[in-house]
């Protein structure tokens, strides 16, 4: 792999698991854009400024299609990959 010296300069994609995202009322703002309970946990898509993010919520939420919302990523469980070779770092 790439060591985090070697990537100065080149373009790096953030990558992180969807479940790695939690609606905490801090963090960054956006607008659900797409909804499906399945059971016990929540698949949404949030719009954050035109960067359209994938999130599994595990928790109970009262969340509705259009309505704005509040996430916050576990950094911690974050990833960076080299966008050309998609090597992680």
């Amino acid at each position: 792999g790439i060591q985090p010296a070697e990537a100065a300069g080149r373009e790096l994609v953030y990558g992180i698991r969807p479940e790695h995202i939690r609606a905490t009322g801090q963090g960054l703002s956006g607008t659900v854009t797409l909804m499906e309970a399945t059971g016990s946990e929540i698949f949404a898509t949030v719009d954050c400024g035109g960067e359209v993010i994938s999130c599994l919520f595990r928790e109970r939420l009262a969340l509705k299609q259009g309505e704005a919302v509040r996430i916050e990523i576990d950094r911690a469980s974050a990833h960076l990959f080299d966008a050309r070779t998609g090597q992680r770092i």
